[in-house]
């Protein structure tokens, strides 16, 4: 059996020596590199799949509000019972409401159609309703936000202006519309009040003389005849005007008149907040009925539209924005035909 020689032994200690591997230092260090950039990339790539599922919900959301208004245009629903008009409404977070004709029958179902997982609508558009006419409007804009459900920063805009144009995220088209000039309508004239009649004094005056000579001959031929008319005319006009102004119901020299509290006020825009004005009559002694009229029914509502009020009573109205965008001003009438005096309240929308 052949031995090694001492220079072979020498030769393998000294191979064995060079032979060196990692510690175990240096494998931790590895190993905790590689899972922080596997937690950021994991990160990444969950952000960005919630949101894609945002975008895509949010195009989703707005295919329909087209294909609402296509269908009422396609169909000429002009709201009669045969012919319903359109619509997409919010029902809740994460659900909406699609009322069009699906299967091309001329009759138009609802369906209800899903966020994808993870996605909401903004708590403000539950309930929102946008109903398209026959030539495809809405009669006033509309806004959503679909949005990440943990992180409400993420959010995509849906918009729907009154002429039913659907826009999304940074291409959200937002008409420039004031209180004087609308791109909807034109604004509704302020009423004039009837200014109070002026009595004018009638005073005819009615005396016609009547005097009738009366002569008698005798039959004896020495009688003179002698007629002496006796009459005089008396006619003496005797007119007096009297003519009290009343106004509204009212008694008195002072006309009933309308007061407003407070004279003004701030809202913000889509029905977020209201303002709450209190219409009081003066100088009214029956009922009368108090009516409102915004300047642009369309962009502002006030309820109720009428009240009948008692004599020196005040009626509460709520004056509400339909705009989605804010920094317009308009006007509320109030009036109390026909000799009433009216108010005017001022109300300004933001966001």
């Amino acid at each position: 059996m052949n031995k090694l020689t001492k220079e072979q032994v020498r030769g393998m200690t000294n191979r064995r020596h060079g032979e060196r591997g990692f510690t175990l230092l240096q494998m931790v260090i590895v190993v905790a590199i590689i899972a922080v950039l596997s937690t950021i990339a994991l990160v990444g790539v969950t952000s960005a799949r919630a949101g894609q599922r945002r975008i895509n919900s949010a195009r989703l959301f707005g295919s329909y509000l087209e294909k609402a208004r296509v269908d009422s245009v396609r169909r000429h629903a002009d709201g009669s019972a045969g012919l319903p008009q359109a619509s997409v409404t919010v029902l809740n977070a994460t659900t909406y409401s699609v009322f069009i004709d699906f299967n091309s029958t001329g009759v138009p179902v609802a369906r209800t159609v899903s966020l994808e997982p993870g996605i909401i609508f903004n708590a403000a558009d539950v309930g929102k309703e946008v109903v398209f006419d026959w030539r495809g409007r809405t009669g006033f804009d509309h806004g959503f936000s679909v949005e990440n459900a943990n992180n409400s920063n993420e959010k995509t805009p849906v918009a729907v202006s009154g002429f039913g144009d659907v826009t999304i995220n940074d291409r959200v088209y937002t008409p420039v519309v004031n209180s004087t000039s609308s791109g909807f309508n034109a604004p509704t004239p302020v009423p004039t009040p009837t200014p109070i009649p002026t009595p004018t004094p009638a005073a005819t005056p009615s005396a016609t003389p009547s005097a009738t000579p009366s002569a008698t001959p005798s039959a004896t031929p020495s009688a003179t005849p002698s007629a002496t008319p006796s009459a005089t005319p008396s006619a003496t006009p005797s007119a007096t005007p009297s003519a009290t102004p009343s106004g509204g119901g009212g008694g008195g020299s002072t006309p009933c008149s309308l007061t407003i509290n407070p004279a003004s006020a701030t809202i913000r825009r889509n029905g977020r907040t209201t303002a709450t004005v209190t219409v009081s009559v003066s100088n009214a002694l029956t009922a009368t009925t108090i009516t409102a009229t915004p300047s642009n029914a369309n962009e502002i509502s006030v309820s109720p539209s009428s009240a009948l009020v008692p004599a020196g009573g005040s009626a509460n109205f709520t004056v509400t924005s339909r705009r989605n965008n804010a920094g317009f001003t308009y006007d509320v009438n109030f009036a109390s035909p026909p000799n009433c005096t009216a108010a005017s309240f001022r109300v300004t929308v933001e966001n």
